[in-house]
């Protein structure tokens, strides 16, 4: 039960893709200097965000505690959000810096 609760967490907090239907269509409607300054704004925003997300579970997977196979566990995650979290960032960057 704990496993399959972990689970479903785990894929709760993270996503496969990291620019929504709404974000890409954003993109591509971004025509004039002034969308496409507000969509590079908030894409840059974004990936910022991604990238402090990163940072933090970096930071708890370095934490003391607890028994040591669930602090191992726990680093792990932690260590793969922090990576899928910092692949998301690159995601958003590299679409801000294409509408230039």
């Amino acid at each position: 039960m704990k496993k399959i609760f972990t689970l479903l967490l785990v894929l709760a907090s993270t996503s496969v893709f990291a620019l929504s239907d709404l974000e890409n269509l954003m993109i591509k409607e971004a025509n004039s200097p002034e969308s496409k300054q507000a969509a590079r704004s908030y894409l840059s925003s974004m990936a910022k965000e991604k990238e402090a997300n990163a940072v933090r579970h970096e930071k708890m997977a370095g934490n003391k505690g607890g028994k040591a196979i669930s602090e191992a566990k726990f680093k792990e995650h932690c260590l793969n959000l922090a990576k899928e979290f910092r692949a998301e960032a690159e995601e958003y960057k590299k679409a801000a810096d294409e509408l230039k």
